[in-house]
This record gives C-alpha cells, sequence and structure tokens, in this order.
C-alpha cells in the first residue's frame, strides 16, 4: 500500500526581540531566541518537527523571509509604520510561495505585526488559515499543538 504524502502546511511567525549576538551572518531560525523559536528549535533536535510544514518569518528588518535566510544580529522593533511599509513586500513574498498550495496556514504574531501581513487572505487559502490568540504562553502552546498535529 503506497504511503500519501503529508499536505503541506506553513507557519508565519514574527520576529523575536531576543536574538542571538553572535557576529556574521546566521540562518534567522537560530538567530532569534524568544520563546516560539525555543519550542521550534526543540521539536527539531527530538525530530518531532515534520518535515511538510515551511516556516516563514517576518522580521521588522528585512520583512518576510524563509526561516533559512542568513541574517546578521540586528535591533529593530515592529511598529506601525514599519509594518505599513512591510505589506507590499510581504505580499509579493507570499504571492512566490502560493503555487504551494498549502493546505494549512499557522499565523503566530502579534496584532503590529499583522498589519504588515493584511494580504494574506487574497493569497492563501482563507478557510485554512489559523491565527493563534491569546497571551504568549497560549500562542505558544496552540503554535506546538499545530506543529505536531496530522
Amino acid at each position: 500500500m503506497k504511503k500519501s504524502t503529508p499536505k503541506r502546511k506553513l507557519l508565519l511567525i514574527a520576529c523575536s526581540q531576543r536574538k542571538k549576538r553572535d557576529k556574521g551572518l546566521m540562518p534567522a531560525l537560530e538567530r532569534y531566541d524568544g520563546v516560539n523559536y525555543l519550542v521550534i528549535k526543540k521539536l527539531m533536535r527530538e525530530g518531532k518537527f515534520p518535515k511538510n510544514v515551511d516556516i516563514k518569518i517576518l522580521s521588522a528588518k528585512y520583512g518576510l523571509i524563509d526561516a533559512e535566510t542568513p541574517i546578521p544580529y540586528y535591533n529593530r522593533r515592529m511598529d506601525r509604520q514599519r509594518a505599513v511599509e512591510l505589506q507590499t513586500q510581504v505580499k509579493r513574498e507570499l504571492n512566490k510561495i502560493a503555487h504551494r498550495h498549502y493546505e494549512e496556514t499557522f499565523v503566530n504574531m502579534g496584532k503590529t505585526y499583522l498589519i504588515a501581513m493584511e494580504s494574506y487572505n487574497d493569497v492563501l487559502m482563507p478557510a485554512a488559515i489559523k491565527i493563534a490568540e491569546g497571551g504568549i504562553g497560549q500562542k505558544m502552546k496552540r503554535m506546538r499543538d499545530w506543529i505536531l498535529s496530522d
């Protein structure tokens, strides 16, 4: 019996204020060190992070980037003005991946970051988008549960 291919899933996550300060470039997923990133990295170390989940990170400095995009240390906060400035870049990046036909998308970011993501309903399948709600602990748990679901 042929094993079915797992459905493609997309995790959209905000950058974090906590970052590793190492000099030079490192993949964004390694650079960010906030609680959500600790959860993701732990699942990866334990071999529990599914191969069918792609991660895109919304950076206050770089916009929407791949988890593996090499970035230096920086210190820039997301504010409403910056979020509006990033809307065009975010939409362009989402359009680049729309052909992958993600069956589910999980969005884990605060309200200001969501301003930059305004176009996700236009580009991705709206019915399959879940947005983390609640405090940071609740959002983290919902993200972890979603990653492990299937």
